[in-house]
Formats: structure tokens, sequence, C-alpha cells
């Protein structure tokens, strides 16, 4: 395998991400790093049991930006489907990574009998959707060390949602289509590489 390999307008690429034509040489292959014009789109599938693409915007040394337009569509929309979580899968941890949205918030999707009467700090209940509430609080690069979720919500199923701003009454003004997914290498991996590189 090559150190790295040209992408177009994403520049050189490095593991963990490589390209369909060396799918063995990285833990996400790029489509379309191998078109004769750089601007052509790139795109990345997240798992092997979908065949939803996603367009590529950045790679950096362990995160990708990819853009969901269906995620994108239901913000555009304030569609509440954005909410069940249905739609987005990232790939399964494995024992070389393990994957996440860096920037992102838990929502938790309840039934409108929930009644939560003592809110947290910075918590918020959106009851705009037809068949069940969202709560929610910070985003994960705002919560507070040692913060605890109200153990009233253990009946709600939650999911994962990227951000781009800090949180609001309105879930639709801070939610994003465009994710930073990270790949974060497990430490047997990172010794490998570093050995790879120290040869």
């Amino acid at each position: 395998c090559s150190p790295s390999f040209n992408c177009g307008y994403l520049g050189l690429i490095k593991f963990p991400f490589t390209t369909t034509k060396q799918p063995h040489c990285g833990l996400l292959a790029i489509h379309g790093c191998e078109e004769h014009d750089p601007y052509a789109p790139k795109t990345v599938k997240l798992s092997n049991s979908t065949s939803r693409s996603y367009t590529v915007l950045q790679v950096e040394p362990r995160t990708i930006g990819i853009l969901d337009e269906k995620q994108d569509h239901y913000l555009k929309t304030r569609n509440c489907t954005i909410f069940t979580g249905v739609n987005f899968t990232l790939p399964h941890t494995s024992p070389l990574a393990s994957f996440h949205i860096k920037y992102n918030i838990t929502i938790f999707r309840c039934n409108h009998s929930l009644k939560i009467v003592t809110f947290p700090k910075y918590f918020y209940r959106y009851s705009n959707c037809p068949e069940y509430d969202i709560y929610y609080g910070l985003p994960n690069t705002e919560t507070p060390l040692g913060f605890k979720w109200p153990s009233s919500l253990a009946p709600c199923s939650t999911t994962q949602l990227a951000v781009d701003k800090i949180s609001t009454r309105n879930p639709f003004q801070f939610l994003s289509g465009i994710m930073i997914i990270e790949v974060r290498l497990s430490d047997e991996c990172e010794r490998c590489l570093l050995d790879g590189k120290n040869r």
C-alpha cells in the first residue's frame, strides 16, 4: 500500500482512508478519487449493508466530513423523521477502529404521555412533532463532566445527530446535515502504524 493516495479536490489521503481501487489499504474507501476531473464528486459508503453514498466534503488525518442529503432535506423541511435515526448508520466498531460523529447531540424521543417536571440546566423539550416529544441537552462538546441524563428519560429511545451550533429551543436551528466523522484507531492499530513508519 502507498503511504498516501491522490484524491482530486480532497488532496492526498492517507490511512485510515483509501481509494476504491485499493480498498484493502484503509478502513473507508472513497469513490471517485481516480476520476480525471479533480472536481468530480467524491463519495463514501459507510456500511456494506446499504447502497447509500454520502458526498465527501473534506478529509483530515482522522476525520472525514460528509453531507447527508436526506438529513439535510429533513432539516430544511422541518420533518420530524430526522429524530428517528433510522436513516444513518456508522461503520461497525472493529478491532482496528471505532467511528463517531465528532460534533453531536443526544436526542431522546419520548411518548407524549411522558412528562418531565424538573429539567436540568440547559435542557430542552420540543413538542411540535405529532407522534412524540423530543428532549435534549447540550452538544457533546459543551456537556459538563459528570453530567447525568434524567433517569425519567429511561423509557425513551435515543439517537445521536450532528450539530453545527449550540442547542436552542428549536432543534431545526442547530442540527446539521453535514457530519464530521472521527475515526478512533485502536491502540494496537496505532502501534502497528508507528512501527511501519519507524522501519
